[in-house]
């Protein structure tokens, strides 16, 4: 079975989005796009560039702790979530909104 994080970004890259900020354990984010990961076997892992230890990182996707889409410099981070969730409507169909109509919760996030 496919891992939670490989599918939420298999579905932002479905819906155009492909390029995304991957979580990890340690703490650290890294922005990665769906084309710099590779199948190993039953493992997808994302290819990270670490500029300080000069290496490139080989991270199985589902060891990340979380995933997010990154905002256009300029653009509010608030007002670009109807952006994401737009396009991933558009690609996928309505989902069910019933969280956000307290405000408070997120089913993107």
């Amino acid at each position: 079975m496919t891992d939670l994080i490989t599918q939420v970004w298999m579905a932002l890259r479905d819906a155009g989005m492909p390029e995304v900020m991957l979580y990890l354990p340690d703490g650290s984010a890294y922005r990665c796009h769906w084309d710099d990961t590779a199948q190993l076997g039953d493992t997808r892992v994302a290819l990270l560039a670490d500029q300080d230890r000069k290496i490139v990182r080989l991270v199985p996707v589902q060891e990340c702790q979380g995933i997010g889409v990154a905002s256009p410099k300029g653009v509010d981070p608030m007002g670009y979530r109807s952006v994401v969730r737009g396009k991933l409507v558009e690609r996928f169909g309505e989902t069910d909104r019933q969280e956000d109509a307290g405000g408070s919760g997120s089913d993107l996030g």
